[in-house]
């Protein structure tokens, strides 16, 4: 893409809202924004992933384009499936354990009641697996 095809196009970014392309060169692009008149500079193509979109809706395509070619490039593609892929195995390993810990209070509950509950009567037997039962969901 032509990089200077962007100079004094309208872009918006996610946080400063609306801006016009000040500079622009292999690695950074520079903005004026309306809203307080600051120049800001951004690294070059990243800045248009999520937080800097061009108004004009070709030139739109040709830098998401150019994003696109530099995440491919950059190894940016990969990175995120990892981490996406990391995220999932750490979900799993936390729902493992909390099975695993829900488990073990179960079997702590039965062992209780088999161990205090032997010989009771049925009424007192209920009243006390109502008591044990409290005790443990409330620690």
């Amino acid at each position: 893409m032509e990089m200077n095809k962007l100079l004094n196009q309208a872009v918006k970014h996610r946080a400063f809202g609306g801006g016009i392309v000040q500079n622009v060169d292999e690695q950074h692009i520079t903005v004026i924004f309306d809203k307080d008149k600051t120049s800001r500079v951004f690294a070059y193509p990243s800045c248009f992933d999520g937080f800097l979109s061009v108004e004009n809706a070709k030139l739109q395509e040709q830098v998401l384009s150019a994003l696109g070619a530099w995440k491919q490039e950059s190894g940016a593609e990969q990175k995120e499936a990892l981490r996406l892929s990391y995220e999932k195995t750490v979900r799993g390993i936390e729902a493992r354990r909390i099975t695993a810990e829900e488990k073990k209070m179960k079997a702590a509950r039965k062992a209780m009641e088999h161990r205090i509950i032997g010989n009771m009567n049925r009424e007192a037997r209920d009243k006390k697996m109502n008591q044990i039962t409290e005790r443990l969901n409330n620690n």
